[in-house]
């Protein structure tokens, strides 16, 4: 099975969930991306960990008039075959065991992250070909002696490009109000 056919069934089944469940799909969002210090720091952290290969996970939050409240963020193995160091893709059953758990707790998926080795926090053609529309997508650039910058975007299926989204620090995440 090629990596693109279990994209395309991770995607449905996730669909599928989201059409089933009472929280809502994701939706484009003009808004920035609000997370807090502790978990862009623990981002970071995995993505200087996973260095000189990318890092990978899954971010859980909710959605609002005014962006996303990211809420968690949970690392995931890097099971790429084509290359570590310049590819990742996640294990479809992290997603919808994240899904699953995070529905539970009245929240959604609300994007992924990963991180660039020695390049910048800037979606790549490859990223561009298989992100799903209106999910958040933080990248990582982290370089070898560990310096990181961290930058937000989302993909928009119509235009076929990403637009970045600010990064603004929240507060005590764990208790934000969801809607």
């Amino acid at each position: 099975m090629t990596s693109a056919s279990v994209n395309r069934r991770t995607q449905r089944a996730m669909r599928q969930r989201e059409q089933r469940s009472v929280v809502t799909a994701p939706a484009a969002s003009n808004g920035a991306l609000r997370i807090s210090r502790r978990l862009l720091t623990r981002i970071e952290a995995h993505a200087r960990q996973a260095y000189p290969e990318e890092c990978c996970g899954i971010l859980v939050g909710v959605r609002r008039g005014d962006g996303t409240l990211v809420t968690s963020a949970h690392p995931a193995l890097n099971r790429s075959p084509d290359g570590k160091c310049d590819r990742y893709e996640l294990d479809p059953s992290a997603i919808l065991r994240v899904a699953r758990a995070s529905e539970r707790q009245g929240q959604q998926i609300v994007g992924f992250y990963h991180s660039h080795p020695d390049h910048p926090p800037a979606p790549s053609r490859t990223d561009a070909e298989r992100a799903w529309e209106g999910y958040v997508y933080v990248i990582s650039g982290v370089a070898a002696l560990g310096r990181v910058e961290t930058r937000a975007w989302i993909y928009d299926d119509k235009s076929e490009k990403f637009s970045e989204r600010p990064v603004r620090s929240a507060q005590k995440v764990a208790r934000a109000p969801y809607g």
